[in-house]
């Protein structure tokens, strides 16, 4: 049987990265041992890999002492996206025993909303100054004049207020003479993002441009922090994470080891409004009692119907919040989608129709239960492609977010007037040729 300092030793060759992903499956008070045993600088580089929440969970237990030598490890922005989710007497304990400069940098990035540019941005970075010639900027960069940052992929230019003017490559500033001036080779055209801007406008615009991070100004257009890269994917995956999940009724924030109390929690609500619209659509079922009685066959293509048309009204509701998301579309441009779901369902609805009218004749020998099924598939298509676009456009322009349950919704409609089409059209038939 291994022992721990066996453990501990393999520690040193597995990266922060793969470390996370084992402590994520291990029992909260063994993950929490085993950082507990580690050097500081290790622990955090481990920490700073883990889900927030997970994270947050673990430092709970650490002694005052070690949580503050082991944050101290962590950048601004990592320890600000921490702090809120401890406990308010360990947030002030750490905040008081930080460095001056660390505490008040911290402070800054907590003055934003987490889920905003200001809140997840970082608030080092590097900066040169407009008026500077080529050689002094290098001398200021060589003297490690301002926050520390490992990321020189931009420098940024300001002016004398700190406002954001431009942007500079490394590689400009080594390869122009020495007396050019700064703001002869920047360039003007900067792609910014404002700190109080919603995550999802970063994750649209990591998306729509090639760069590998963006700055972030305030209200003034001074520049404050910097969003990279790796956090912008995050972000970008948060977000398609989140419409994901709330299409079919979870929280947007759950991952697989979320814990069970807090999963029912978030799940159980959308279950009920679930069992509420099913039992709308069993209502319905049940006002034609009487033709499925005497037409028993019926029954078998219920299912077929509602079915394929749920799923055409959750194809058009993929694409259309997709590109919601991404800003491809705007309300404006609802009747214009409509028109083009419409066609689809109606193409698709034909196709399907005939289909499901030949395997009605060749099952049942009824040509009457065929043209049945093939009209009410075709309506159902067509109610399933407006319902995936009407839906989301409506919730849009309610100011809802039209991921939140959007599935379900259109799963009720079609479920619904699935039934009502099928067994009404039935019933017409039943009448109409005294059946």
């Amino acid at each position: 049987m291994r022992n721990k300092q066996t453990e501990l030793q393999e520690v040193e060759y597995i990266s922060p990265a793969d470390l996370a992903d084992r402590l994520e499956r291990l029992p909260e008070d063994s993950a929490r041992e085993m950082l507990l045993e580690l050097p500081s600088a290790e622990a955090a580089g481990i920490i700073a890999e883990l889900e927030k929440e997970k994270a947050a969970e673990l430092l709970h237990g650490f002694e005052t002492e070690k949580l503050v030598v082991t944050l101290q490890h962590l950048s601004p922005n990592q320890i600000a996206d921490l702090l809120p989710k401890l406990p308010a007497r360990a947030r002030e304990t750490v905040l008081a025993r930080f460095p001056a400069d660390l505490a008040a940098a911290i402070q800054a990035l907590l003055r934003y909303p987490p889920d905003t540019a200001g809140g997840i941005m970082d608030n080092r970075f590097i900066t040169v100054r407009a008026d500077e010639t080529v050689s002094e900027a290098l001398d200021r960069l060589r003297g490690g004049v301002g926050p520390r940052s490992g990321d020189v992929t931009y420098i940024y230019v300001v002016d004398s207020l700190q406002q954001l003017i431009g942007v500079v490559s490394l590689r400009d500033l080594v390869f122009n003479a020495a007396d050019a001036r700064v703001a002869a080779i920047m360039n003007r055209e900067v792609c910014f993002l404002r700190a109080s801007d919603d995550q999802e406008e970063i994750s649209k615009k990591i998306q729509h441009y090639p760069y590998l991070g963006f700055p972030v100004v305030d209200d003034s257009q001074g520049l404050v922090g910097v969003v990279r890269i790796r956090d912008a994917i995050r972000v970008a995956q948060s977000e398609a994470t989140e419409d994901m999940q709330l299409m079919v009724g979870l929280s947007g924030e759950e991952r697989i080891w979320t814990p069970w109390k807090h999963s029912i929690g978030k799940r159980l609500p959308w279950l009920g409004v679930n069992l509420g619209t099913a039992l709308g659509a069993a209502t319905v079922v049940s006002f034609f009692e009487e033709t499925i009685a005497r037409w028993t066959a019926l029954v078998a293509f219920l299912p077929l119907i509602c079915a394929v048309a749920g799923n055409a009204g959750n194809q058009a509701l993929t694409v259309i919040i997709r590109s919601l998301a991404l800003g491809e579309v705007a309300p404006g441009d609802a009747m214009r989608a409509v028109r083009k779901e419409l066609f689809i369902g109606a193409a698709n609805g034909v196709a399907l129709a005939l289909a499901i009218g030949l395997i009605a004749f060749g099952w049942k020998q009824s040509v009457l239960l065929g043209v049945v099924a093939g009209a009410a598939m075709l309506l159902n298509q067509m109610i399933g492609a407006l319902a995936g676009v009407a839906i989301p456009f409506g919730l849009k322009r309610c100011r809802i977010d039209p991921a939140l349950a959007s599935s379900i919704f259109v799963t009720a409609l079609t479920d619904t007037m699935g039934f009502l089409v099928f067994l009404g059209t039935a019933t017409v038939a039943m009448h109409v040729f005294n059946l």
